[in-house]
C-alpha cells in the first residue's frame, strides 16, 4: 500500500538494477514525445473510485493506460452524473497506485507528492479533477509544474494543500488528550480536512510510548496506536462512551483554572484571538468547555 500518510518517507528503488521502471508509460511520456497525445483516444467518460488515495492514484493509471479521459472524477455513492454520460469505476491496486506514485516522486518531484497528497485530504469536491490535470502537465514538465501558475488548477491544487498544512499544523498544538481507565489518551478532533493521517504521523513520534486514540468525529473515524503502530479505523457516529481515568475530571478542572488565571483582563483581543485560534477549534479544547 502507497505510505499515504507520510509521501516524502517511501522508499525509492534504484536505476540500473535491471527492474522495469514503476511507471514507464507515465515517464515516457514527455512534450518531445509526438505519441503522447496519439496514445490517448478521445474516450470521455465520467469516473468514479473508492475514495481513497490508492483508489485515486489507480484512476490516473486507468487515463494513462486504458486511454480514457474523465470529464468528471467523483467518489462513488457520491457522483452528481449528467443524463447519458458513461460512468466507470476504477477498481483499487496497490501495485498500480505504488507505481503511479514512484513516477510522480521520480519524475516530477518530491514537492509534487507532496502537493498532490496534501490537496487529496481537502473537502473540495472538483479537488479531484484539479489534481489529475496537475499531474499531467506534471508529467509533460517535470518539477517545473509548480511555476506554471497561469494554470487555473495548478493554483486550485497550491490553495489546497496549504490550506490543509495550515489546518493540520493549528491541531497539532489544539488537540487535547485526556486519560481513560484504560490507561488509553483519547482525543476527539471536528476538522474540515482529513487531516488525520497527519496527525498520526505526529503523534507517533511526539507520544510514542503511549497508547492513543485520535477521532475524528466527522468522517467517524479515528487513528489508534497500540505503542508501535497506527491504523486508521471507521468507527460508530455519534460521541465516544469514554470512561475517564481516576483524577483525569481534577486535572482538566486545575487545566481550566491554569488557562483563566493566566489570562491579563487588560490586555485581552478577541479579534486576535479568533485569528489564532479559530472558534470551530474551540468545541474540543478543555479550556473552552
Amino acid at each position: 500500500m502507497v505510505n499515504q500518510e507520510n509521501p516524502s518517507k517511501n522508499p525509492q528503488k534504484k536505476r540500473g538494477q535491471g527492474d522495469e521502471s514503476p511507471c514507464r508509460e507515465l515517464e515516457t511520456a514527455s512534450p518531445r514525445s509526438s505519441s503522447f497525445d496519439a496514445k490517448i483516444v478521445q474516450k470521455e467518460i465520467a469516473v468514479t473510485f473508492d475514495g481513497t488515495f490508492d483508489g485515486f492514484l489507480c484512476v490516473v493509471y486507468s487515463v494513462y493506460y486504458d486511454k480514457i479521459i474523465p470529464l468528471s472524477v467523483q467518489v462513488d455513492g457520491r457522483e452528481q452524473l449528467s443524463i447519458g454520460l458513461e460512468v466507470r469505476f476504477i477498481d483499487t491496486d496497490v501495485e498500480k497506485a505504488a507505481r503511479v506514485y514512484t513516477g510522480i516522486r521520480k519524475k516530477i518531484s518530491e514537492d509534487a507528492a507532496h502537493y498532490v497528497y496534501s490537496a487529496f485530504l481537502a473537502e473540495d469536491e472538483a479537488r479531484f479533477l484539479a489534481i489529475l490535470k496537475y499531474i499531467q502537465l506534471g508529467f509533460k514538465v517535470g518539477h517545473m509544474v509548480n511555476s506554471h501558475l497561469q494554470e487555473d488548477f495548478v493554483r486550485q491544487v497550491h490553495k489546497l494543500a496549504k490550506y490543509v498544512q495550515r489546518e493540520a499544523h493549528l491541531l497539532l498544538g489544539f488537540c487535547r488528550f485526556a486519560e481513560t481507565s484504560q490507561k488509553v489518551y483519547y482525543c476527539h478532533v471536528t476538522p474540515k480536512s482529513d487531516v488525520l493521517p497527519l496527525l498520526a504521523i505526529h503523534f507517533c513520534e511526539r507520544l510514542m510510548n503511549q497508547q492513543w486514540v485520535i477521532h475524528d468525529k466527522v468522517r467517524n473515524k479515528a487513528a489508534i496506536y497500540d505503542g508501535n503502530s497506527y491504523v486508521i479505523a471507521s468507527v460508530p457516529a455519534g460521541d465516544a462512551n469514554i470512561t475517564y481515568a481516576e483524577g483525569e475530571k481534577e486535572t482538566q478542572e486545575l487545566w481550566v483554572t491554569f488557562f483563566k488565571t493566566l489570562a491579563i483582563d487588560a490586555r485581552k483581543n478577541y479579534k486576535l484571538q479568533r485569528q489564532l485560534l479559530p472558534l470551530y477549534f474551540r468545541k474540543n479544547m478543555t479550556e473552552f468547555q
